[in-house]
């Protein structure tokens, strides 16, 4: 019922008139009887003439003459778009009889990732067929559904497309929303069937489960998988446009690229997310910017890196040597077509520090500025993991300071291989390769519904066996949920947050070995000084069997020192000069184990064995170091409580961090902040007492307050009247001298 009501919603924004039909028990929009109607209309074509000579558009125009001198495929295209230009007869009969025979050329290879460059082709197909429409003969219509039907067959996805992977798969990709579309829009006055095909997959299964997640603002598969995954719902996004039918996407896709805006690092990779690491994302930034009109978007397709990082992607992507055209030319073409010449890019240092993303997420992104001097903080609660390329890191954190400084372990593609390899499946995906909590149970087993073993990571289970979800329904009731998000709030100046907080309950996201886990982040942005920005994290973990041993885990890329309960991260190559210092408060010293581990022949240890991946050349960021926090005696029930200050290399020793004890709250006041949590867990509904003895006039964040309004008292007398806790944060931030102090509903 949430698929259909999604839906609807989409489909009451299309223009009354359009036609739609039902095909397999899905409404989809009939193409109209009329060309060119792929990727533009008539009616754009005084738009297209524009753009040759627009200051814009002028070099991805001048970009495809050039590349069409290299590329044959190019040249087809551009040939194409001269004749709807021209009308240039012999232009268009010639383009006509070399794209069919570039395509009845076209050979095929039976691997996974070649079907993005065969349908590529379908594309160059495609765009001949609706284009030069009115020069085929009846022969060369035969031919050329014939090669569409040919080529369709070998994708991985299949002919007629199966409905599998259609929500994080390589079908959700390019072959169906973009080529399989194209080459069936093209034909589908004279075969509708592949169109259909196409289109009820679109309708039903593909579009469903987006307009679920992109409320969320934010893509699940991470930044690295963008030009692929969300790219490909731009293509669809625009495909349908100019048909006619307007949106049929939520508007909330809009806001998906300003993930990658906060993720954006002072040198121009991200806070790494999911697989793929920093591989751009340029295109779908531009097609959101240009679609929605959001000059932010657009500034940050600008900011966008290429070069060495982008051939490495498109030389994953299409992985034979040599290939025709050139890979990164595939995205000039719609570039041109499709961007908004006259939307000018707006500031990113005008937008808030700090960001939330909401359900189906539950991640909080908090930096203390735009420039390089910069500390961004990701916070993941993690409210479903669909698995495919998102990791299973409900409750993990990432670091980022003059250097990365807590950190995702592991790498993506390396001398071992890849998705799928030992070093994949047993470490990079597993929670043990990130800033998360362990429950080590040496009986529990991880093996997928295929029958694929894992090793124990002590880590999250392996949502529905690992097997990727086929529908939004399977999302929804196939163990796909692994937390809930029980707080979010940033303040108290909405553009500068002094405080950003984040609490979540991830119990879901592991087996019966835990009772609860909850866990609680408090970004602080401390402004300018030694000491720019701390991350307070606060963790209550119960297990089934106290004799499971619990792990509070810190990611680096260089080998962590120790000191009695501090840890230090210090960076000193890759011109990095950050350094971390966590303060361990809970468990008590003398219940306090840290271990490093790490090291050669440990780099990505899981409990006794390794799983090495290197690349060539090394990467400075595949880490293979951690602390590793545990209590020394076994519980049912333990507290973990951290705080990480960030400063410079050569800075001292940091702030002074003092614990806090109420007789229902624990918490830290660092410098001139205080941060109290609920030892419990839970939401106080009564009084909350605690008191800070010195001079100082503080900042004071109480959390786990029900929602309501409350009245602070200091040293027996009301010092607030009224604050208000709302249902969505569940928090109070007051500022006032030290003394006792007590909050009442």
């Amino acid at each position: 019922m949430l698929a259909a009501a999604l839906f609807l919603v989409a489909a009451a924004a299309h223009p009354a008139d359009l036609k739609w039909i039902e095909v397999d028990g899905v409404r989809i929009v009939e193409p109209p009887d009329e060309h060119p109607q792929l990727y533009l209309r008539a009616r754009d074509l005084p738009g297209v003439r524009r753009r040759i000579s627009h200051p814009v558009t002028r070099p991805a125009w001048e970009d495809l003459q050039a590349l069409a001198r290299q590329s044959r495929q190019v040249r087809l295209e551009v040939s194409a778009l001269r004749y709807l230009l021209d009308r240039d007869a012999g232009l268009g009969g010639r383009t006509i009889a070399e794209a069919l025979q570039l395509m009845q050329q076209s050979r095929l290879v039976a691997e996974p990732n070649f079907s993005r460059k065969i349908g590529r082709m379908m594309v160059t197909g495609a765009i001949v067929y609706d284009w030069c429409y009115p020069l085929l003969t009846r022969q060369q219509k035969e031919a050329f559904i014939a090669e569409f039907v040919r080529l369709a067959g070998s994708l991985e996805c299949g002919y007629p497309p199966k409905n599998t992977g259609l929500v994080i798969g390589h079908p959700s990709e390019w072959m169906i929303l973009r080529d399989m579309l194209s080459a069936g829009i093209a034909i589908h006055g004279e075969d509708p069937e592949m169109y259909r095909h196409a289109a009820a997959r679109f309708f039903g299964y593909h579009l469903p489960v987006r307009n679920w997640w992109y409320p969320g603002h934010a893509f699940n598969q991470g930044p690295g998988y963008a030009d692929a995954r969300f790219v490909s719902d731009m293509y669809a996004l625009w495909i349908f446009d100019r048909l006619g039918a307007g949106n049929v996407f939520d508007r909330s896709q809009q806001f998906v690229p300003y993930q990658w805006i906060y993720l954006r690092r002072p040198d121009g990779a991200f806070i790494r997310s999911g697989d793929g690491q920093n591989w751009p994302t340029r295109l779908g930034s531009l097609l959101a910017a240009s679609y929605y009109g959001d000059g932010y978007v657009l500034a940050n397709y600008l900011k966008d890196p290429v070069g060495e990082v982008t051939n490495k992607l498109y030389a994953f992507l299409w992985p034979e040597p040599g290939s025709d055209p050139p890979p990164i030319p595939d995205t000039r073409l719609f570039e041109f077509l499709w961007r908004d010449p006259d939307l000018k890019p707006l500031p990113i240092s005008d937008l808030p520090l700090s960001r939330y993303f909401g359900f189906p997420y539950g991640w909080m992104v908090a930096r203390t500025g735009w420039g390089a001097d910069s500390v961004i903080a990701e916070m993941r609660v993690n409210i479903y993991n669909l698995g495919g390329h998102q990791h299973f890191d409900a409750g993990s954190f990432e670091i980022y300071y003059k250097g990365p400084l807590a950190i995702h372990s592991g790498v993506y593609q390396g001398v071992t291989g890849g998705y799928g390899s030992p070093h994949h499946n047993n470490y990079y995906m597993r929670t043990i390769a990130h800033n998360s909590l362990l429950v080590y149970d040496p009986e529990e087993k991880f093996s997928t519904r295929s029958g694929r073993q894992t090793g124990n990571d002590g880590g999250q289970r392996l949502p529905n066996n690992w097997e990727l979800p086929a529908t939004l329904d399977d999302v929804l009731h196939r163990g796909y949920k692994t937390g809930s998000v029980l707080g979010h709030a940033f303040g108290s100046d909405p553009q500068k947050p002094e405080y950003t907080y984040l609490k979540g309950d991830i119990t879901e996201a592991y087996s019966a070995k835990v009772k609860q886990v909850t866990r609680s982040f408090v970004f602080l942005n401390l402004g300018a000084g030694a000491v720019p920005a701390a991350l307070i994290v606060f963790d209550r973990v119960v297990s089934s069997n106290p004799a499971f041993t619990k792990y509070w885990l810190l990611q680096s890329v260089e080998a962590p020192m120790v000191k009695g309960n501090i840890s230090t991260v210090s960076l000193s190559t890759n011109n990095w000069t950050g350094k971390l210092l966590n303060t361990t408060l809970l468990p008590e010293e003398d219940n306090l184990r840290i271990a490093t581990v790490g090291g050669p022949e440990k780099e990505f240890w899981v409990f006794g064995k390794n799983y090495p991946n290197a690349t060539v050349p090394p990467d400075p960021e595949a880490g293979g170091w951690r602390v590793e926090i545990s209590p020394k005696q076994p519980a049912a029930a333990d507290l973990f409580l951290n705080v990480m200050q960030v400063m410079e290399r050569n800075s001292g020793k940091g702030l002074a961090v003092e614990k806090l004890f109420g007789a229902d709250l624990l918490g830290v006041r660092l410098a001139d902040r205080v941060v109290l949590f609920n030892r419990a867990g839970i939401r106080a509904t009564g009084q909350v007492s605690f008191a800070v003895h010195g001079e100082a006039r503080l900042h004071f964040l109480v959390t786990d307050l029900m929602e309501g309004t409350w009245q602070v008292w200091r040293d027996g007398q009301v010092a607030c009247p009224a604050i208000t806790a709302s249902s969505e944060a569940g928090i109070a931030y007051f500022e006032g001298p030290a003394g006792s102090y007590s909050l009442r509903r």
